[in-house]
């Protein structure tokens, strides 16, 4: 049977469809992607990135300083849109652009090169912008240009150089490979420093900051960049997006300010995203699905990696309900131990110099009834701080431990001088440090579940304590538990003082042996 209504010119449909696809590529970037892929799933969050980096695109060619960071769960899709497809869009537009792309790596920069080399030269892309080729004779995997324009591409490792190389956009996506990585203080401040000295140096005027994570640390990049941004408003502000796998509260779009909102009081005006407990793309991966990667990950990584937050709120190391807080118990029926972690150095901004007080009971629990805290480079200082609370916690039987190291070192002397001038002839150990603080910790983490760890710091004290310890350790400070973990070393292998008798009111047999019987003689029959 005959088709009763046949297209009357097929050719010309197909025209029109070609040339709505190529407007709409050329339009939107979502357009193009799913031009070239034309099996392209998207869900809502990826209708949200894409809208996001077409106005990063429009502020860079207009010289705002656009800042975005996109934090996101692995393969959800983050990288293809904008590590991929959205540099090959904005190169579509605006072709005399330089972008430099920036991994934890070379290879998995120049693995992204190649898939925007390949977008290039797909005639799906050369037909909706005609004028961008590549150059052949500068199209390595590392860093190529377009033919007839002075824009191109260079790929490059987190903390290589990329001297002489500029800018438009400046792509940094997974700067830290993993865990390991994350809880490396010396990594951290690498990847920071080459930021600053490198890789932000790079920018053209008016170029724009684009950095595409999950979150592992509080103070990898990411969380270095949100805290700088916090503490001083005349830093970079970055437009931060957090896509968590699964929603912890309602989601709505602002469309006024484009903010996500979370549990808006109002929901006047918001266009719903999704409900508490939904998946983000849950036809890649559903509840189900992201259920069984929570229960096969442990809590922080899952947390880190797919709920964008580097600790759970109850902690992981430390948790929550192993906090015990009571009144302190007398000094002079326990062993009072004083520990010392020091600063590493003036570089580590976010380092304190953290003393602990700890009183060992009879029952061998050990209370942490002060603490003192400060940011100085200065041997005088810190000695002091030292004298004063060994005076304030003085007891015949008191020891103190003291991180070695350079620092101490340093005021060794000082410190016997000054002992000497205040006749305070307290013993003292010299810890041994290890490079792991979560072995460092261990006797501490284990005091802490067997419940013989009691807190009888005031307020602030305390909430400060708690805050660390449950971030630990992917918390952007550690010194509060580096010097809870020198104490509970200095205590190990201590006897606990013998708990004190009750006198009695009646006096016993062998409290009548003791008496002296009455008498001018020697002898009384």
């Amino acid at each position: 049977m005959s088709n009763l209504n046949p297209d009357p010119n097929p050719n010309k449909a197909a025209f029109e469809r070609e040339l709505a696809s190529r407007v709409l590529a050329r339009r939107r970037l979502l357009g193009m992607i799913q031009r070239l892929d034309d099996k392209y799933l998207a869900g809502w969050v990826h209708k949200d990135i894409c809208r996001r980096l077409e106005r990063f695109s429009k502020d860079v060619a207009e010289g705002k300083n656009p800042r975005l960071m996109l934090l996101m769960p692995p393969r959800a899709g983050k990288s293809r849109i904008a590590s991929q497809s959205f540099p090959a869009w904005h190169l579509g537009h605006y072709p005399d652009h330089e972008i430099i792309a920036c991994s934890y790596n070379i290879s998995l920069s120049m693995g992204f090169s190649r898939k925007v080399k390949g977008l290039l030269e797909d005639p799906a892309y050369t037909n909706v912008f005609p004028g961008v080729q590549l150059d052949p004779d500068n199209q390595s995997a590392e860093s190529w240009g377009l033919l007839g324009h002075s824009g191109g591409y260079v790929a490059a490792g987190v903390g290589g150089g990329i001297t002489g190389k500029g800018a438009h956009i400046l792509i940094i996506d997974d700067p830290v490979k993993n865990a390991e990585e994350a809880d490396s203080a010396v990594t951290r401040e690498a990847i920071k420093e080459w930021y600053g000295s490198t890789a932000y140096t790079r920018l053209a005027p008016g170029g724009g900051v684009l950095v595409i994570q999950t979150c592992w640390h509080d103070d990898d990049l990411a969380g270095w960049l949100q805290t700088t941004m916090h503490t001083d408003p005349e830093t970079d502000q970055f437009d931060i997006v957090k896509y968590p796998a699964i929603a912890e509260a309602d989601e709505y779009l602002d469309p006024s300010t484009e903010h996500i909102v979370r549990n808006p009081e109002d929901t006047t005006g918001l266009k719903l995203l999704r409900m508490k407990g939904e998946a983000l793309h849950p036809e890649r991966y559903d509840i189900a699905k992201l259920n069984r990667i929570r229960k096969t990950l442990s809590p922080r990584f899952w947390s880190a990696l797919y709920q964008q937050n580097p600790v759970p709120d109850d902690g992981t190391y430390f948790t929550r309900e192993q906090f015990r807080r009571a009144g302190p118990p007398l000094k002079s029926e326990c062993n009072v131990y004083i520990a010392w972690d020091f600063a590493i150095s003036e570089k580590q901004t976010n380092d304190f110099t953290v003393g602990v007080v700890g009183l060992q009971d009879s029952d061998d629990v050990l209370h942490i009834v002060d603490l003192v805290w400060f940011k100085s480079g200065d041997s005088f200082f810190i000695v002091n701080a030292i004298l004063a609370l060994a005076k304030k916690w003085r007891t015949p039987g008191m020891r103190m431990g003291f991180e070695d190291g350079q620092i101490f070192r340093a005021m060794q002397t000082l410190l016997k001088k000054r002992m000497k001038e205040e006749a305070l002839f307290i013993p003292y150990e010299v810890l041994k440090p290890l490079t792991d603080k979560m072995v460092r910790a261990r006797p501490l983490q284990g005091r802490m579940q067997q419940g013989m760890i009691s807190y009888a710091l005031d307020t602030e004290q305390y909430t400060m304590t708690q805050q660390e310890m449950l971030r630990f350790p992917a918390g952007k400070n550690d010194d509060i538990v580096d010097a809870q973990a020198w104490l509970a070393q200095l205590v190990i292998g201590a006897a606990p003082p013998r708990p004190k008798k009750a006198k009695n009111a009646l006096p016993s047999w062998k409290d009548s042996l003791r008496i002296r019987p009455r008498g001018d003689g020697h002898m009384i029959a």
